[in-house]
């Protein structure tokens, strides 16, 4: 036989639940409640019987859900839901009605469990994973990035998007004496707003505020009632974003601050340092991103320079030349530009093209050794003026191999008069001894000698130039180069 719970153990073991417990009739008024319940409600259950339960515990949230479906059907299945009360405490709610054998409804037992520490937990888990999936699309654009205002602008969006701020931004310290601060990039706030404001890091009343703050002492500043600690004339822009704290975060590198990342939300943080040491980490890898990028381009200025500075020493050293042989000035340039216009139509490499290119300027600088009246002479050249000639090549290496340029050009100047079948000079090399940018150069030189004028003949035009390569490609010229000029000058128009 069943054992029977006496009313009074009965009474003792719904007293002894850990969680609060109540019965309601259809009008939500209480019936009975144990010691839990009663013990949160701070009355006695005297002062409880017969009030609405909302009026008792929980406070000033009206019938909830659970309840009205209970009591509309007379359910006997547990109706459940999370009951958010005022101070931050967390109940699952279950409720379900009780009726007798033949179905009258007799009242509704509700049990309230405390769930406030699961999910807080719950909720600062789902907040680190924001926040970490924040650190790592941060990180994937400090890979990504190309100039550090979309860098800014991709840490903003992932810090307002997937980080749960309202607002995030970016101002870079102005070094100027007014001491300004230059917005960058936004989210969450026109940036426009922001640059109106025209804050500052000086230290005065503009100079005051979360940002201006943190870049003048170069330290994190938090912020955690912002009506009540910006300059009065932040206010209103405070009040309208409805933004209670916010996080400046200074941007340092190489021991000297860039500026500061700034974020803002509606309520109080969570997660304390820990949040404060993700955006630290956040900052930082913005900050990096930013100085490195700026590196590059500075290295990029001083590499572009130094091309300039290269390109003007070697005009400057074919000019010596040209000084000496008035009747061939524009040669070497003509020849260069001609040589890379081929290396290009070959489908040669950037840096090949360079060397092509860089090469046909100084092609002829070994004829600074040739004397004057050779290098202007009127007449056919004799046997022996001819072999002086043909001792520039050479006289262009010695002169060329002691400078460290990035292409082999004294090699690609010493090769420029060699021929295919080994026919030409000074050593005599013989089809891939022979450096493409050198057979290339070859063409070119040839090319443009046959068509312009000398002292000794007139030019003979550039058909002519082209029928002298094309009936000697692969013996005296290299084939591939040699299609590509007919194509330049043939196909695609290409003049002198």
């Amino acid at each position: 036989m069943p054992y029977a719970i006496k009313g009074i153990e009965w009474r003792r073991i719904f007293d002894s639940a850990p969680d609060p417990i109540f019965l309601h009739d259809e009008e939500f008024r209480l019936m009975l409640a144990n010691n839990a319940y009663l013990e949160c409600a701070g009355i006695t259950e005297e002062e409880a019987i017969g009030k609405l339960y909302w009026e008792v515990f929980p406070k000033g949230i009206g019938p909830m859900e659970s309840c009205l479906k209970a009591v509309d059907g007379h359910k006997e299945e547990e109706e459940e839901e999370e009951i958010y009360l005022p101070d931050g405490r967390v109940f699952l709610s279950r409720s379900v009605s009780i009726v007798d054998k033949a179905g009258n409804y007799r009242f509704n037992r509700h049990n309230l469990t405390d769930i406030t520490a699961i999910t807080q937990a719950q909720e600062h888990i789902a907040q680190l994973n924001r926040l970490y999936r924040m650190i790592s699309l941060g990180n994937q654009a400090l890979v990504r990035a190309n100039d550090e205002i979309s860098l800014a602008q991709v840490m903003c969006d992932v810090l307002v998007e997937h980080g749960g701020y309202t607002t995030a931004w970016v101002g870079l310290k102005g070094d100027c004496s007014e001491k300004t601060i230059h917005p960058i990039a936004a989210k969450g706030i026109d940036i426009s707003r922001i640059r109106s404001l025209n804050l500052t890091w000086e230290d005065n009343e503009l100079g005051q505020a979360p940002t201006g703050t943190c870049i003048r002492t170069e330290k994190p500043v938090h912020r955690r009632n912002l009506p009540s600690e910006v300059p009065n004339s932040l206010l209103p822009i405070t009040l309208e974003l409805n933004v209670v704290e916010s996080f400046s975060l200074p941007l340092s590198y190489a021991g000297r601050v860039l500026g500061a990342l700034t974020v803002s939300s509606p309520g109080h943080s969570k997660l304390g340092e820990r949040e404060i040491d993700l955006l630290t980490e956040m900052s930082g890898d913005l900050a990096f991103g930013i100085g490195k990028l700026r590196e590059n381009a500075e290295r990029l200025s001083i590499l572009e320079r130094l091309d300039k500075s290269l390109d003007h020493a070697v005009t400057a050293i074919a000019a010596t030349v040209e000084m000496r042989d008035p009747y061939t000035a524009g040669h070497q340039r003509r020849v260069s530009e001609l040589a890379a216009a081929i290396a290009s139509e070959m489908g040669l490499s950037d840096e090949q093209i360079d060397a092509v290119r860089v090469s046909g300027v100084v092609h002829d600088i070994g004829k600074i050794h040739v004397p004057a009246e050779i290098l202007s002479s009127p007449a056919k050249l004799s046997d022996a003026e001819f072999s002086i000639i043909k001792t520039h090549p050479q006289a262009g290496y010695d002169i060329l191999y002691t400078i460290d340029f990035p292409w082999p050009v004294a090699q690609i100047v010493l090769q420029h008069h060699e021929k295919m079948d080994g026919s030409g000079y000074p050593n005599g090399l013989k089809e891939e001894d022979i450096l493409i940018e050198a057979r290339i150069l070859c063409i070119a030189d040839v090319i443009e000698a046959m068509a312009s004028h000398r002292p000794y003949r007139p030019g003979f035009g550039i058909f002519p130039a082209l029928q002298e390569i094309s009936r000697n490609k692969g013996r005296l010229y290299d084939q591939n180069a040699v299609k590509a000029t007919l194509s330049l000058f043939l196909e695609k128009g290409y003049e002198l």
